[in-house]
């Protein structure tokens, strides 16, 4: 594959989807209404719709790219520890436990119903 840096930041942390996903809904309800009052009184059905899709335009311009005020919150990892000596000993000890039951075995019912499937 093509290792290709982009010159932007192209991640969105967990408050900011959240707040896009609220923007986008407010956005798409207001051009509704808006839209359904003016094509109610114009008796035009299609200023119904084009009030829509410019509503969908508007919020897919405010949404969808990252912009700088969805990444106010970024995600603070947790620091990697370097217990090689705890991980061994977990894997020796599942290992010493897993060997006397078998893994296996298929413990799932079979389905009810339909016989020739």
């Amino acid at each position: 594959m093509l290792d290709i840096e982009w010159p932007f930041p192209t991640h969105m942390d967990f408050r900011g989807q959240k707040m896009a996903e609220r923007l986008f809904q407010v956005i798409i309800v207001f051009f509704g209404l808006i839209g359904f009052l003016a094509g109610y009184m114009m008796q035009q059905f299609s200023m119904t719709i084009y009030s829509v899709l410019f509503g969908v335009l508007v919020s897919a311009v405010l949404t969808i790219p990252p912009w700088p005020m969805y990444r106010n919150n970024p995600v603070e990892w947790q620091k990697p520890s370097n217990s090689t000596k705890e991980t061994n000993k977990n894997n020796s000890s599942s290992s010493s436990s897993s060997s006397s039951k078998s893994p296996n075995k298929d413990v799932r019912k079979p389905p009810k119903g339909k016989k020739d499937q």
